[in-house]
């Protein structure tokens, strides 16, 4: 995102003279995070303009990859030696706080560094809960969203951009077109030779994104209260028939699609609608002719409004005994200040999304096409809450993979599925013990 100068002068100002709560004696502390690529240079800026206003806090920041960080965090908890903040990302926090590597944050802590949960997205907040206690302040966030081909939309009399299931498949209909000029229910229709369609329906993790969309949109989660895998119900199938139903019933998606197929069909104008992260949108921006725009994900399921979401949160790693406290002091100002509506303005330069609704109302998004997808940001749920996130979400993909794929039924790829999370989470269980 590029601010507009004047909002970002605003906004440097304010990084720049923010205020120093901690009042100690100065202290050094680490900070580990996974932001390697393009964002980096943005993350160092920011950590450099907290050590220019803070004398006497000074923060010893490192980048490394996100999987090192996930194999590594662990045993130099045990060993004493983890840095004084890591960040953690949404599937992963539940997991460190259930093996004891992460401490909670209590409402002291919270006020000792300046932080209001209540200033930040719901649901995104609750990311990082577990068991009614908060572990981490989100600092990153990402959703699922919806691109659409305004030009295609023109073209087939779509004056609306769908927002519900109804007014979804009224327009992915209307988007269907195969090499004869017919649409799906027209007599000859060819549904393996089509010009145009509505959205591909693909496979692999971003098909069990958008069926995770779906999934809470009808009122289920992947797990239940006992954190046990739950999503095969009457409301979990009828999600899952929904979306394998625009290959078959309804016609409106290319049979075996994947999510780079979709991509590519997106880019060369054949596809109206495209379900993706919000990661695409640089890369959709600098496609010559392409007239699209972007949207929440639609509510395609039948009771709530709900998009899949991930989220990076700045947490305290447990740390050995005799810890100094000034330096935990330290790390609460120093998640507080990163974590203010000034510096997260800042950071979603990176591609992020604001993590609250001050941001999000910021003037410089108003000729920034993202702000589309603002609206829905107070309804993007994570997978996580669960310490066994990685064992459930497999057995989930491979489900609805298999549904969509024709090689079983909704109702026998979702019980072959929760079988088989169970069975996983029965044995992760055991290794927590």
């Amino acid at each position: 995102m590029k601010l507009k100068p004047l909002t970002l002068i605003l906004a440097a100002a304010a990084v720049s003279t923010a205020h120093a709560e901690y009042t100690g004696p100065k202290v050094e502390i680490t900070y580990l995070h996974g932001f390697t690529g393009p964002d980096r240079p943005i993350m160092e800026q920011l950590v450099k303009k907290f050590n220019d206003s803070h004398p006497n806090i000074e923060v010893k920041a490192q980048a490394q990859p996100w999987g090192t960080t996930w194999q590594q965090l662990a045993p130099l908890v045990a060993s004493g030696r983890a840095a004084d903040v890591v960040v953690i990302n949404e599937d992963q926090v539940t997991g460190f706080v259930a093996r004891g590597a992460v401490t909670p944050l209590t409402a002291a802590d919270l006020k000792a560094g300046g932080i209001s949960k209540a200033n930040f997205y719901g649901p995104l907040w609750k990311t990082a809960d577990y068991k009614g206690r908060s572990y981490g302040v989100p600092i990153h966030s990402v959703a699922l969203a919806m691109y659409y081909n305004k030009d295609l939309m023109k073209k087939y009399g779509i004056t609306k951009v769908p927002t519900n299931r109804a007014e979804f498949l009224a327009a992915a209909k209307a988007c269907t077109v195969d090499k004869n000029g017919k649409n799906p229910g027209e007599a000859g229709f060819d549904a393996k030779n089509l010009n145009t369609w509505g959205a591909g329906v693909v496979n692999g993790w971003m098909g069990g994104t958008i069926a995770y969309s779906v999934l809470r949109q009808n009122g289920v989660n992947l797990v239940d209260k006992n954190l046990n895998a739950a999503f095969n119900t009457a409301a979990g199938q009828e999600a899952i028939q929904f979306l394998v139903d625009q290959v078959g019933k309804y016609q409106t998606s290319p049979a075996n699609a994947t999510e780079q197929s979709e991509i590519n069909a997106f880019r060369q104008g054949k596809a109206c609608f495209n379900f993706n992260g919000v990661w695409m949108l640089e890369q959709y921006k600098g496609q010559a002719g392409l007239n699209f725009g972007i949207a929440p994900f639609p509510q395609l399921g039948t009771k709530m409004k709900a998009a899949w979401g991930g989220s990076s949160h700045l947490t305290l790693p447990k740390q050995r005994a005799g810890y100094d406290k000034n330096k935990r002091l330290a790390a609460l100002e120093f998640i507080g200040w990163m974590t203010k509506p000034e510096q997260n303005l800042f950071w979603t330069q990176a591609g992020g999304l604001p993590t609250q609704a001050k941001v999000a109302a910021d003037k410089s998004y108003d000729n920034n096409p993202i702000s589309g997808l603002f609206e829905g940001l107070p309804n993007v749920y994570a997978t996580s809450g669960y310490p066994w996130v990685g064992q459930v979400r497999g057995a989930w993909d491979a489900a609805v993979e298999a549904a969509i794929l024709g090689k079983k039924t909704v109702k026998d790829a979702l019980e072959d599925g929760q079988a088989e999370a169970n069975k996983q989470i029965e044995q992760a269980r055991k290794s927590l013990q």
